[in-house]
């Protein structure tokens, strides 16, 4: 692929948000200006280096089932990049269970494991007979797909600490695709200690060598050069005539305009916008997250790459290992952990104090076995606003509105805050592929 699409149209094209959405689609589209916020472009596909550490902005892996994205990622790494089989647990009442759960049930007491493969049989032989009312929301789903025992040990707990937000009170129609089905004799074989593979996408997946995450946005952002502008926050932006005026620390003008904003700062900062957009808007839903990055003083911990932990009484959800995604990761002799806890602005998790967060997160760690008080000798915390897209049952309803209008204005929205999709990072790049090929 080359580093750019030679221009199609007349006329420049202003994009606004500099995260991977953005400059995977300036990369593509010559005539396309990229304005950043922030000084350093790449948005969650950033990293921070610090005492030789370096930590992502949450747990980056790269994987895909389309090929040409696949390619485009591994692309821009060249030589710096490490594959490895994924090695990933769940913690659950002391035990490391493989992940998916539903693939790991071997690892669980022999009756609690059959006890889940019979459920999920049940609920399979009764869905294939249409004896299941189809599911409403969220939890409903996950009984209906798992049965009973997967869904309360792990599925339930799991996703009412990542979303902070009712499961019940969810929509799912994004679920069908993203989470995928096992065969039941996959289920059977797990329960009986057999080995057998779920997210087979992701098995195998690749990071960079050095450098983090950021290394892919990095490439990106020389790929497009002075097209992108840092260190641009956005004041105003307004429709003049055929033209998009957008105010920062100068103003530009386009011809045409492209926003990976988070929905509700571009309503807000869009003149114009009429009542039921901004209502729309203010009614979508999302998560932040708190990331606390530990060093410590242990040359390795474990071989584990990243781990989900469901029990309420642990404040983080997920952990990853980044000194296993790459030796370059930590200083020599030492390893790190980064740390994960998902919340609902406004709530509780949201008013915990800096360090509050930071010692919950090691005293819980060292709870369940992860690491030992001791040994942690580097701890940085980092909250991120906007982390996830949150389905609530007005999702759908709420986005036909913004989407309506965003069509009659002429504005492309793109990315997971824009497009407001729980994209992976894959996802992004193939959403820019496609917004890409509208301005050829």
């Amino acid at each position: 692929m080359t580093d750019s699409v030679a221009d199609g149209m007349d006329g420049n094209i202003g994009v606004l948000g500099g995260g991977i959405s953005g400059l995977t689609f300036a990369n593509l589209v010559g005539r396309a200006e990229v304005l950043e916020k922030e000084w350093t472009a790449g948005g969650l596909m950033r990293s921070v280096k610090e005492d030789g550490y370096t930590f992502d902005l949450g747990s980056h892996i790269l994987f895909s089932r389309n090929k040409e994205t696949l390619d485009f990622m591994l692309g821009l790494l060249g030589q710096n990049v490490i594959t490895h089989r994924r090695n990933t647990k769940i913690f659950y009442k002391g035990i490391k269970v493989k992940y998916p759960f539903e693939n790991g049930l071997g690892d669980l007491p022999k009756e609690e494991a059959m006890g889940c493969f019979n459920d999920y049989k049940t609920a399979y032989e009764k869905r294939e007979k249409g004896e299941l009312k189809a599911p409403q929301n969220f939890k409903e789903w996950m009984r209906y797909r798992f049965g009973k025992g997967i869904t309360e040990k792990y599925l339930y707990p799991y996703n009412r600490k990542i979303w902070d937000y009712p499961p019940e009170k969810m929509d799912i129609f994004w679920v069908e695709g993203r989470v995928p089905q096992p065969p039941l004799d996959d289920v059977r074989k797990a329960a009986m200690g057999e080995e057998s593979e779920g997210y087979t996408h992701q098995l195998n997946f690749h990071y960079p060598a050095k450098g983090g995450i950021q290394a892919v946005t990095d490439a990106l952002a020389v790929k497009v050069g002075k097209r992108l502008k840092t260190g641009f926050e956005v004041k105003k932006v307004r429709r003049e005539g055929a033209k998009w005026v957008v105010v920062g620390p100068e103003t530009r003008v386009y011809d045409r305009l492209v926003t990976t904003m988070h929905i509700n700062d571009f309503v807000r900062l869009y003149d114009g916008v009429p009542k039921e957009v901004r209502e729309a808007a203010g009614k979508l839903k999302w998560n932040s997250i708190h990331l606390v990055m530990l060093g410590l003083g242990k040359a390795k911990l474990n071989d584990i790459h990243w781990a989900y932990i469901p029990d309420s009484d642990i404040l983080p959800n997920r952990i990853s290992f980044p000194s296993n995604f790459s030796p370059n990761a930590a200083p020599p002799g030492y390893s790190s952990v980064l740390a994960e806890t998902t919340f609902a602005p406004g709530g509780e998790k949201a008013w915990m104090k800096p360090d509050e967060i930071v010692e919950r997160t090691v005293e819980g760690l060292h709870r369940i076995g992860v690491l030992g008080r001791k040994d942690v000798s580097f701890t940085k915390l980092v909250t991120c606003r906007y982390a996830y897209v949150v389905y609530d049952l007005d999702y759908q309803e709420n986005m036909k509105v913004i989407e309506a209008f965003a069509k009659t204005e002429g504005i492309t929205l793109l990315g997971r805050f824009s497009e407001f999709r729980y994209y992976n990072s894959d996802r992004c790049i193939e959403s820019a592929m496609e917004k890409a090929k509208l301005f050829y």
